[in-house]
Protein backbone atom coordinates (compact mmCIF):
# COMPACT_ATOMS: atom_id res chain seq x y z
CA UNK A 1 0.00 0.00 0.00
CA UNK A 2 1.46 3.33 -0.91
CA UNK A 3 1.44 6.39 1.49
CA UNK A 4 -1.05 8.04 -0.46
CA UNK A 5 -3.53 5.26 -0.36
CA UNK A 6 -2.91 4.52 3.24
CA UNK A 7 -4.18 8.32 4.31
CA UNK A 8 -7.23 8.09 2.08
CA UNK A 9 -8.06 4.59 3.80
CA UNK A 10 -7.62 5.97 6.91
CA UNK A 11 -9.15 9.17 6.91
CA UNK A 12 -12.39 7.48 5.38
CA UNK A 13 -12.41 5.10 8.32
CA UNK A 14 -12.03 8.64 10.56
CA UNK A 15 -15.52 9.30 9.22
CA UNK A 16 -16.57 6.44 11.43
CA UNK A 17 -14.83 7.90 14.41
CA UNK A 18 -14.70 10.94 16.45
CA UNK A 19 -12.27 13.79 15.81
CA UNK A 20 -8.84 12.85 16.63
CA UNK A 21 -6.80 15.36 18.14
CA UNK A 22 -4.57 17.42 16.00
CA UNK A 23 -1.27 15.98 15.73
CA UNK A 24 -2.33 12.29 16.19
CA UNK A 25 -3.33 11.10 12.36
CA UNK A 26 0.03 9.18 12.71
CA UNK A 27 -1.10 7.03 15.45
CA UNK A 28 -4.57 6.00 13.57
CA UNK A 29 -2.84 5.60 10.40
CA UNK A 30 0.13 3.35 11.92
CA UNK A 31 -2.49 1.09 13.29
CA UNK A 32 -3.38 0.10 9.41
CA UNK A 33 -0.17 -0.15 8.29
CA UNK A 34 2.93 -2.35 10.46
CA UNK A 35 4.96 0.40 11.22
CA UNK A 36 8.15 -2.00 11.23
CA UNK A 37 7.62 -2.45 7.74
CA UNK A 38 7.06 1.22 6.52
CA UNK A 39 8.87 3.29 8.26
CA UNK A 40 6.32 6.09 7.27
CA UNK A 41 3.31 7.56 7.83
CA UNK A 42 1.07 10.71 7.65
CA UNK A 43 1.01 13.72 10.06
CA UNK A 44 -1.74 16.09 10.93
CA UNK A 45 -0.48 19.76 9.82
CA UNK A 46 -0.68 22.33 13.49
CA UNK A 47 -1.06 25.61 13.07
CA UNK A 48 1.75 27.37 14.92
CA UNK A 49 0.62 31.13 15.68
CA UNK A 50 3.21 33.84 15.17
CA UNK A 51 3.24 37.03 16.78
CA UNK A 52 4.90 40.49 16.72
CA UNK A 53 5.29 43.21 18.65
CA UNK A 54 2.27 45.40 18.40
CA UNK A 55 0.03 48.28 20.09
CA UNK A 56 -3.44 48.08 19.01
CA UNK A 57 -6.84 49.80 19.61
CA UNK A 58 -9.94 47.50 19.76
CA UNK A 59 -13.33 49.14 19.90
CA UNK A 60 -16.40 46.69 21.14
CA UNK A 61 -17.50 44.76 18.39
CA UNK A 62 -20.81 43.94 19.86
CA UNK A 63 -23.16 41.56 17.60
CA UNK A 64 -27.14 41.93 18.93
CA UNK A 65 -27.45 41.60 22.54
CA UNK A 66 -23.94 40.62 24.97
CA UNK A 67 -24.44 42.75 28.08
CA UNK A 68 -21.03 41.76 29.53
CA UNK A 69 -19.05 42.51 26.51
CA UNK A 70 -17.28 45.86 26.67
CA UNK A 71 -18.93 48.87 25.14
CA UNK A 72 -15.99 50.78 24.98
CA UNK A 73 -12.49 50.82 23.31
CA UNK A 74 -9.82 49.20 24.94
CA UNK A 75 -5.56 49.71 23.76
CA UNK A 76 -4.59 45.89 23.74
CA UNK A 77 -0.52 45.48 24.09
CA UNK A 78 0.75 42.53 22.44
CA UNK A 79 3.48 41.45 24.18
CA UNK A 80 7.14 41.84 23.56
CA UNK A 81 8.59 38.57 22.48
CA UNK A 82 10.14 36.54 25.22
CA UNK A 83 14.08 36.99 24.15
CA UNK A 84 15.35 33.77 25.81
CA UNK A 85 16.46 31.12 23.00
CA UNK A 86 18.07 28.84 25.59
CA UNK A 87 16.91 25.13 26.06
CA UNK A 88 14.21 24.83 28.74
CA UNK A 89 13.10 21.00 29.26
CA UNK A 90 11.25 18.81 31.41
CA UNK A 91 12.60 15.40 30.67
CA UNK A 92 11.24 13.52 33.45
CA UNK A 93 7.49 14.63 33.16
CA UNK A 94 4.59 13.73 30.45
CA UNK A 95 2.79 16.10 30.27
CA UNK A 96 5.12 18.12 31.49
CA UNK A 97 5.18 20.41 34.64
CA UNK A 98 7.52 23.34 33.46
CA UNK A 99 7.81 25.08 30.27
CA UNK A 100 8.75 22.90 27.12
CA UNK A 101 10.92 25.46 24.77
CA UNK A 102 13.99 25.72 22.31
CA UNK A 103 15.32 28.58 20.21
CA UNK A 104 13.04 30.45 18.84
CA UNK A 105 10.05 27.76 20.08
CA UNK A 106 7.92 27.42 23.01
CA UNK A 107 5.17 25.21 24.44
CA UNK A 108 3.26 27.97 25.88
CA UNK A 109 0.03 25.41 26.36
CA UNK A 110 -0.31 22.37 25.68
CA UNK A 111 -3.95 19.96 25.71
CA UNK A 112 -5.51 16.59 27.27
CA UNK A 113 -8.56 15.34 25.95
CA UNK A 114 -11.35 12.93 27.64
CA UNK A 115 -14.29 11.65 25.91
CA UNK A 116 -17.62 12.22 28.02
CA UNK A 117 -20.82 10.62 27.60
CA UNK A 118 -24.14 12.79 27.56
CA UNK A 119 -26.69 10.46 26.17
CA UNK A 120 -27.05 6.40 26.33
CA UNK A 121 -25.59 6.67 22.59
CA UNK A 122 -23.89 10.14 22.00
CA UNK A 123 -20.45 11.63 23.79
CA UNK A 124 -18.32 14.67 23.41
CA UNK A 125 -14.73 14.77 22.85
CA UNK A 126 -13.57 17.54 25.57
CA UNK A 127 -10.07 19.44 25.48
CA UNK A 128 -8.86 20.68 28.97
CA UNK A 129 -5.70 23.32 27.52
CA UNK A 130 -3.27 23.90 30.21
CA UNK A 131 -1.54 27.31 29.87
CA UNK A 132 2.56 28.20 31.15
CA UNK A 133 1.99 30.69 34.04
CA UNK A 134 5.52 32.83 33.79
CA UNK A 135 4.91 33.65 37.55
CA UNK A 136 4.69 30.52 38.84
CA UNK A 137 6.92 28.74 36.33
CA UNK A 138 4.15 25.94 35.69
CA UNK A 139 1.76 24.70 33.67
CA UNK A 140 -1.55 25.86 34.64
CA UNK A 141 -4.62 24.18 33.83
CA UNK A 142 -7.44 27.17 32.20
CA UNK A 143 -11.41 26.91 32.56
CA UNK A 144 -11.53 27.17 28.42
CA UNK A 145 -12.97 24.90 25.79
CA UNK A 146 -10.25 26.68 22.90
CA UNK A 147 -6.76 28.09 23.47
CA UNK A 148 -4.34 30.06 21.22
CA UNK A 149 -1.20 31.56 22.60
CA UNK A 150 0.73 34.67 21.19
CA UNK A 151 4.27 34.92 20.80
CA UNK A 152 5.88 35.62 24.14
CA UNK A 153 3.40 33.63 25.84
CA UNK A 154 1.43 36.40 27.35
CA UNK A 155 -1.40 37.61 25.08
CA UNK A 156 -3.67 34.83 24.61
CA UNK A 157 -7.59 34.36 22.87
CA UNK A 158 -9.88 31.45 23.74
CA UNK A 159 -13.19 30.12 23.34
CA UNK A 160 -15.15 29.40 26.72
CA UNK A 161 -17.30 26.65 25.26
CA UNK A 162 -17.42 24.67 22.05
CA UNK A 163 -19.12 25.99 19.84
CA UNK A 164 -19.00 29.97 21.51
CA UNK A 165 -20.72 32.96 20.38
CA UNK A 166 -18.10 34.72 21.70
CA UNK A 167 -14.21 34.85 21.56
CA UNK A 168 -12.35 36.13 24.58
CA UNK A 169 -8.96 38.31 23.98
CA UNK A 170 -6.62 38.23 27.50
CA UNK A 171 -3.07 40.02 27.66
CA UNK A 172 -0.12 40.98 29.09
CA UNK A 173 0.07 40.23 33.06
CA UNK A 174 -3.33 41.61 33.55
CA UNK A 175 -6.43 39.19 34.12
CA UNK A 176 -9.39 41.80 32.44
CA UNK A 177 -10.32 40.03 29.32
CA UNK A 178 -11.93 41.62 26.29
CA UNK A 179 -14.75 40.13 24.43
CA UNK A 180 -15.93 40.20 21.09
CA UNK A 181 -18.95 39.07 19.79
CA UNK A 182 -19.73 36.70 16.57
CA UNK A 183 -22.15 36.48 14.09
CA UNK A 184 -22.15 32.77 14.22
CA UNK A 185 -20.72 30.80 17.13
CA UNK A 186 -17.44 29.00 16.37
CA UNK A 187 -15.19 26.17 17.59
CA UNK A 188 -11.56 27.36 17.16
CA UNK A 189 -9.90 30.37 17.23
CA UNK A 190 -6.05 31.02 16.44
CA UNK A 191 -3.67 34.72 15.93
CA UNK A 192 -2.78 35.70 12.70
CA UNK A 193 1.01 35.87 12.69
CA UNK A 194 1.14 39.37 12.82
CA UNK A 195 -1.39 38.97 15.54
CA UNK A 196 -3.24 41.40 14.15
CA UNK A 197 -6.15 39.40 13.28
CA UNK A 198 -8.01 36.67 14.68
CA UNK A 199 -9.07 33.32 12.73
CA UNK A 200 -12.15 31.40 14.11
CA UNK A 201 -13.88 28.18 12.09
CA UNK A 202 -17.80 28.71 12.69
CA UNK A 203 -19.75 25.54 12.91
CA UNK A 204 -23.71 24.91 13.28
CA UNK A 205 -22.93 22.99 16.41
CA UNK A 206 -20.19 21.14 18.23
CA UNK A 207 -18.01 19.58 15.91
CA UNK A 208 -16.53 17.08 18.75
CA UNK A 209 -19.47 14.92 19.44
CA UNK A 210 -20.36 11.38 18.16
CA UNK A 211 -22.55 8.77 18.84
CA UNK A 212 -21.89 5.37 19.39
CA UNK A 213 -23.38 2.07 17.34
CA UNK A 214 -24.24 -0.95 19.14
CA UNK A 215 -21.25 -2.73 17.92
CA UNK A 216 -19.43 -0.06 20.06
CA UNK A 217 -18.03 2.42 17.13
CA UNK A 218 -17.52 5.71 17.12
CA UNK A 219 -19.10 8.23 14.25
CA UNK A 220 -19.04 11.62 13.80
CA UNK A 221 -22.09 13.85 14.09
CA UNK A 222 -23.75 15.66 11.15
CA UNK A 223 -20.97 18.00 9.11
CA UNK A 224 -21.80 21.28 10.11
CA UNK A 225 -18.94 23.79 9.43
CA UNK A 226 -20.36 26.75 8.12
CA UNK A 227 -17.34 29.08 7.40
CA UNK A 228 -14.66 31.63 8.90
CA UNK A 229 -14.28 34.48 10.67
CA UNK A 230 -11.82 37.01 10.35
CA UNK A 231 -11.65 39.66 13.50
CA UNK A 232 -9.12 42.88 12.40
CA UNK A 233 -8.29 43.59 15.93
CA UNK A 234 -7.15 47.63 15.23
CA UNK A 235 -10.44 48.44 12.67
CA UNK A 236 -12.81 46.56 15.09
CA UNK A 237 -14.59 44.65 12.15
CA UNK A 238 -15.54 41.32 12.52
CA UNK A 239 -15.95 39.45 8.78
CA UNK A 240 -17.63 36.38 8.28
CA UNK A 241 -16.71 34.24 4.84
CA UNK A 242 -19.36 30.86 4.04
CA UNK A 243 -16.94 28.16 3.61
CA UNK A 244 -19.24 24.42 4.33
CA UNK A 245 -17.15 21.56 4.59
CA UNK A 246 -15.90 20.48 1.32
CA UNK A 247 -18.28 17.41 -0.26
CA UNK A 248 -14.68 15.00 0.20
CA UNK A 249 -14.49 15.38 3.93
CA UNK A 250 -16.34 13.17 6.49
CA UNK A 251 -15.34 13.94 9.81
CA UNK A 252 -16.99 16.91 10.85
CA UNK A 253 -14.53 18.83 12.64
CA UNK A 254 -12.46 20.54 9.63
CA UNK A 255 -10.33 23.79 11.36
CA UNK A 256 -9.39 26.64 9.22
CA UNK A 257 -5.89 27.92 9.73
CA UNK A 258 -3.96 30.77 8.65
CA UNK A 259 -1.15 30.17 5.73
CA UNK A 260 2.46 31.43 6.66
CA UNK A 261 2.31 35.11 5.27
CA UNK A 262 -1.32 35.56 6.69
CA UNK A 263 -2.94 36.46 2.83
CA UNK A 264 -4.03 32.82 2.87
CA UNK A 265 -5.40 30.25 4.96
CA UNK A 266 -6.12 26.29 4.55
CA UNK A 267 -7.54 23.39 5.36
CA UNK A 268 -6.32 19.44 6.27
CA UNK A 269 -7.36 17.72 3.10
CA UNK A 270 -8.27 13.88 3.25
CA UNK A 271 -8.04 12.86 -0.09
CA UNK A 272 -4.59 12.58 0.29
CA UNK A 273 -3.18 14.91 -2.80
CA UNK A 274 -3.81 18.11 -2.12
CA UNK A 275 -3.27 17.73 1.65
CA UNK A 276 -3.98 21.17 2.20
CA UNK A 277 -6.67 22.94 0.49
CA UNK A 278 -5.82 26.73 0.34
CA UNK A 279 -8.15 29.88 -0.01
CA UNK A 280 -8.11 33.81 0.16
CA UNK A 281 -9.84 36.00 2.79
CA UNK A 282 -13.16 36.16 1.16
CA UNK A 283 -12.75 31.88 0.74
CA UNK A 284 -12.19 31.43 -2.99
CA UNK A 285 -9.73 28.32 -4.02
CA UNK A 286 -6.06 29.00 -4.63
CA UNK A 287 -2.93 27.75 -5.43
CA UNK A 288 -0.99 26.90 -2.30
CA UNK A 289 2.04 29.27 -1.82
CA UNK A 290 5.19 28.02 -3.60
CA UNK A 291 6.97 28.05 0.35
CA UNK A 292 4.39 25.78 1.82
CA UNK A 293 4.94 21.98 2.02
CA UNK A 294 2.12 19.98 0.79
CA UNK A 295 2.45 17.37 3.48
CA UNK A 296 1.54 16.44 7.41
CA UNK A 297 4.82 17.37 8.38
CA UNK A 298 4.43 20.16 11.06
CA UNK A 299 7.15 22.45 11.57
CA UNK A 300 7.16 23.78 7.77
CA UNK A 301 9.48 26.26 6.96
CA UNK A 302 12.94 27.05 8.98
CA UNK A 303 13.22 30.52 10.03
CA UNK A 304 15.55 31.46 7.53
CA UNK A 305 13.41 30.33 4.52
CA UNK A 306 16.21 27.61 2.93
CA UNK A 307 14.33 24.68 4.57
CA UNK A 308 10.89 22.56 4.42
CA UNK A 309 10.14 19.55 7.24
CA UNK A 310 8.30 17.47 4.65
CA UNK A 311 7.89 13.52 4.13
CA UNK A 312 10.70 11.53 3.80
CA UNK A 313 11.63 10.78 0.09
CA UNK A 314 12.28 6.76 1.03
CA UNK A 315 11.15 4.40 4.17
CA UNK A 316 14.67 5.33 5.29
CA UNK A 317 13.01 7.53 7.86
CA UNK A 318 9.41 9.09 8.49
CA UNK A 319 10.79 12.96 8.08
CA UNK A 320 12.52 14.27 5.08
CA UNK A 321 14.21 17.83 4.92
CA UNK A 322 13.63 19.58 1.20
CA UNK A 323 16.59 22.25 0.27
CA UNK A 324 14.37 24.72 -1.18
CA UNK A 325 17.78 26.32 -3.14
CA UNK A 326 18.23 22.83 -4.69
CA UNK A 327 15.19 21.14 -4.54
CA UNK A 328 16.82 17.94 -3.12
CA UNK A 329 15.24 16.26 -0.03
CA UNK A 330 17.28 14.25 2.71
CA UNK A 331 15.19 11.43 4.98
CA UNK A 332 16.15 13.31 8.24
CA UNK A 333 16.21 10.48 11.47
CA UNK A 334 19.73 11.42 13.34
CA UNK A 335 19.47 10.48 16.46
CA UNK A 336 21.09 7.80 18.00
CA UNK A 337 18.92 5.72 19.79
CA UNK A 338 15.48 7.04 18.75
CA UNK A 339 13.57 6.72 15.97
CA UNK A 340 11.96 10.18 14.69
CA UNK A 341 8.63 9.59 13.86
CA UNK A 342 7.07 13.79 13.54
CA UNK A 343 8.38 17.29 13.07
CA UNK A 344 6.70 19.61 15.18
CA UNK A 345 8.48 22.93 15.24
CA UNK A 346 12.13 24.91 13.98
CA UNK A 347 13.91 25.60 17.35
CA UNK A 348 16.19 27.51 14.88
CA UNK A 349 18.04 27.13 11.56
CA UNK A 350 19.81 24.14 12.33
CA UNK A 351 17.76 22.12 14.82
CA UNK A 352 14.21 20.50 14.95
CA UNK A 353 11.81 19.61 17.62
CA UNK A 354 10.32 16.25 16.90
CA UNK A 355 8.30 13.36 18.06
CA UNK A 356 10.44 10.12 18.53
CA UNK A 357 10.07 6.60 19.96
CA UNK A 358 13.07 5.24 21.76
CA UNK A 359 14.72 2.01 19.51
CA UNK A 360 14.24 -1.34 20.33
CA UNK A 361 17.08 -2.92 17.94
CA UNK A 362 16.39 -1.69 14.23
CA UNK A 363 12.92 -2.76 14.29
CA UNK A 364 10.86 -2.05 16.27
CA UNK A 365 10.31 0.71 19.70
CA UNK A 366 10.49 0.29 23.26
CA UNK A 367 6.51 0.13 24.60
CA UNK A 368 5.57 0.32 20.59
CA UNK A 369 5.14 3.59 17.99
CA UNK A 370 2.91 5.00 20.29
CA UNK A 371 5.07 5.63 23.13
CA UNK A 372 7.12 8.59 22.56
CA UNK A 373 8.59 12.02 23.83
CA UNK A 374 9.43 15.50 22.60
CA UNK A 375 13.63 15.59 21.13
CA UNK A 376 15.61 18.95 20.51
CA UNK A 377 17.95 17.15 17.28
CA UNK A 378 20.15 18.85 15.04
CA UNK A 379 20.36 18.58 11.14
CA UNK A 380 23.72 17.46 11.31
CA UNK A 381 23.24 14.83 14.34
CA UNK A 382 24.60 14.96 17.72
CA UNK A 383 22.71 13.98 20.85
CA UNK A 384 19.52 14.13 20.65
CA UNK A 385 18.19 16.01 23.91
CA UNK A 386 14.87 15.48 25.53
CA UNK A 387 12.53 17.88 26.21
CA UNK A 388 9.50 15.99 27.79
CA UNK A 389 8.91 12.91 29.30
CA UNK A 390 7.29 9.97 27.69
CA UNK A 391 3.50 9.99 26.11
CA UNK A 392 2.68 6.54 27.16
CA UNK A 393 0.05 6.24 24.48
CA UNK A 394 -0.24 9.10 21.82
CA UNK A 395 -3.56 7.87 21.02
CA UNK A 396 -5.26 7.44 24.95
CA UNK A 397 -7.11 10.32 26.27
CA UNK A 398 -5.48 9.41 29.79
CA UNK A 399 -2.22 8.43 29.01
CA UNK A 400 -1.30 11.51 26.41
CA UNK A 401 -1.34 15.08 25.98
CA UNK A 402 -0.70 17.62 22.51
CA UNK A 403 1.26 20.80 22.61
CA UNK A 404 1.10 23.89 20.93
CA UNK A 405 4.21 25.59 20.02
CA UNK A 406 4.47 29.08 19.24
CA UNK A 407 7.27 31.56 18.63
CA UNK A 408 8.96 33.38 21.68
Amino acid sequence: MTIDELVRQTFGEWAEQARVPSGDLAGSALRRRRWARTRTFAVAAGAAASVVVAAVTVPALVRGQEPRDDQGAATVVVAEPDPSTGTAADPDSSPPETLVAAGRAAAYSYYTWAEEKISEDRQVRKLTWHRYDRDLGRYEPTPWAWLDVARGGRAAAFLETVPASRVGVLTGRGTEVRWISLDRPAASVSWSPDATRLLLTNYSANPDESYVVEDGTQRTSTVNRTGFTVVDLAEGRSTFQGLPQHPDEMSSRNDIFWADDGTLVWEQSSSGSPMKRYYDLRGNAQAAPSKEADTYQQAGLSPDGRRLAVASPDRSAVVGVQDLTTGGTVPFNPAPGYWIEQSVAWADDERLIVWACERKGENDCVGGEFRNRLLLVGLNGGEAVPLSGYRENSQVADKSWQPDFTTR
